[in-house]
């Protein structure tokens, strides 16, 4: 019988009551945010800034349109799935491990070889930049985009070419290719974190064949963590680009049209040798027996994954509808959160919604009025787009 998230939170018992309320624990309002154990001294500054910004959205009440995730979470399936692996719990992941394996690569089309498994994709990215880069050998990254991959470069001491995305927001890919002669490896986000913005696939196979001829050493990795939200028609998976080629790798995650953030899936698609310049710098077992089982069901689970693009998609003409209707302008967007010029400081905007309970996302230099906004449930976006009307009227 499939369970329900609240059934799966209350068959813990007391556990499962405490992580249910663990945004709660010792609230005091808002005030208690501040009660955090702090950073390490060494930590970044970015992910420092990033735990502040997730701390505030977690407070209660708060509608969390901030950091790209999937409202509904996980389907019932896959609820099950982890409600069964329970007894596994105190075994390490092997089997499980071999299974999604197996379960990425039929959904694929492709063989076990060209998968490598990770903590989320945020590990594939960072050791793609360990194994890839050196302190000659540079990345190379566009302006703004999702940060891992450079702040973990900067943190090797790895020299970081940045590329800023041009007037329509979208990757300037003929500014990329010419900083990534001599490089070790180029960040492509498509659709891109936190614009919003696609690439059609002649664009990324011309990009790719670009970097190829003048700077063959130089690997290319597409990150395609939205790819599930894409309807334009003229955008497809990188994926047979890196079967055929040695120096090309795709990230997919589990993070966001699954609705597994919390769970930390991801995995890259390449050909062998390739992922094996990768393999070794992967904690071993990097993925849980719980999340195993999730992602296992989740990745064959088509009619959730249909009813999480149906819902996405309502949920963007109604947010986008609501900020051109005010007159402003919306970048393109094929993703589950869209960008739009608020003409405004995004930072005492994000302040200001916060005190009305909504989150939004933080400021992307160097767009500094461009706001991101992700899309949560329509009951949602509704309370949130009266909250942003009423701001913006203040303003």
């Amino acid at each position: 019988m499939p369970i329900s998230r609240r059934g799966f939170l209350t068959s813990l018992g007391a556990g499962g009551a405490g992580i249910a309320a663990l945004p709660l624990i010792g609230a005091r309002g808002r005030e208690a945010l501040y009660g955090l154990p702090p950073m390490p001294q060494n930590a970044p500054a970015a992910s420092a800034s990033r735990r502040r910004d997730r701390a505030m959205a977690s407070t209660a009440g708060m509608i969390r349109i901030d950091s790209n995730e999937n409202p509904d979470g996980p389907g019932p399936r896959v609820l099950e799935a982890m409600h069964s692996t329970f007894s596994e719990s105190n075994r390490y992941p092997l089997q499980l491990e071999q299974a999604l394996i197996d379960a990425i690569a039929k959904s694929h089309g492709v063989k076990a070889e060209n998968i490598l498994l990770g903590c989320g994709s945020g590990e594939i990215l960072r050791v793609a930049v360990k194994a890839l880069t050196s302190s000659d050998r540079a990345l190379v990254n566009p302006v703004p985009t999702f940060e891992s991959a450079a702040n973990y470069a900067k943190f090797l001491g790895t020299p970081v070419r940045p590329v800023p995305v041009d007037r329509k927001l979208n990757l300037d890919l003929g500014a990329m290719a010419d900083a990534s002669r001599g490089a070790g490896l180029v960040y492509f986000c498509n659709p891109n974190n936190p614009t919003a913005t696609v690439h059609g696939a002649s664009d990324v196979a011309s990009f790719i064949e670009q970097v190829g001829k003048s700077s063959p050493n130089t690997y290319v990795l597409v990150d395609e963590a939205y790819h599930e939200f894409v309807a334009k028609p003229e955008y497809k998976t990188a994926v047979p680009i890196a079967l055929a080629n040695p120096q090309v790798i795709v990230s997919r995650t589990f993070s966001k049209i699954f609705g597994l953030a919390g769970m930390r899936v991801g995995y890259a698609i390449g050909q062998p040798a390739t992922l094996n310049r990768l393999s070794g710098w992967v904690l071993d077992s990097n993925v849980t027996q719980l999340s195993l089982a999730a992602a296992i069901t989740a990745v064959s689970d088509r009619d959730r994954i249909a009813t999480e693009q149906k819902r996405n998609h309502a949920t963007r003409e109604f947010t986008t509808k609501f900020f051109e209707n005010a007159g402003y302008t919306v970048a393109k967007c094929d993703a589950n959160f869209l960008m739009v010029d608020i003409r405004r400081d995004v930072r005492a905007f994000k302040t200001a919604c916060l005190k009305h309970n909504v989150a939004v996302g933080r400021a992307f230099p160097p767009l500094m009025t461009q706001l991101r906004i992700s899309f949560g449930t329509m009951d949602e976006m509704q309370v949130a787009t009266k909250v942003f009307k009423a701001v913006l009227t203040e303003a």
